[in-house]
């Protein structure tokens, strides 16, 4: 498995309505709206990973986000995977997805 997914292959993926969960792990104090949410995606504070991971599903895959792609998803993604989940990060996080929204061509 990838590490990580891109914006089109991410749209792609939730077009084929496949088993998978998407969580936006921003830090609360970078949680703002976007204009362009990548869809289905719930919060989790990644403070608390700990306590929220014991409820997601061994099956399927999950998908985190942060920001930029980097250190909050991918820790995210890291701590997932030792839990035994499939877990991949958006590359470039929310702002690669807003760039991809606003221009997916």
């Amino acid at each position: 498995m990838k590490d990580a997914i891109s914006p089109a292959e991410l749209e792609e993926l939730l077009g084929q309505d496949a088993d998978v969960k998407v969580l936006d792990v921003r830090r609360r104090e970078h949680r703002v709206d976007v204009e362009h949410p990548i869809p289905g995606a719930e919060w989790k504070d990644p403070e608390r990973i700990d306590e929220w991971s014991k409820d997601l599903e061994a099956h399927g895959e999950v998908i985190v986000y942060c920001v930029h792609g980097h250190n909050v998803s991918q820790d995210a993604r890291d701590f997932l995977r030792k839990q035994g989940l499939r877990a991949r990060i958006v590359e470039g996080g929310i702002e690669a997805w807003q760039a991809f929204s606003r221009d997916p061509k």
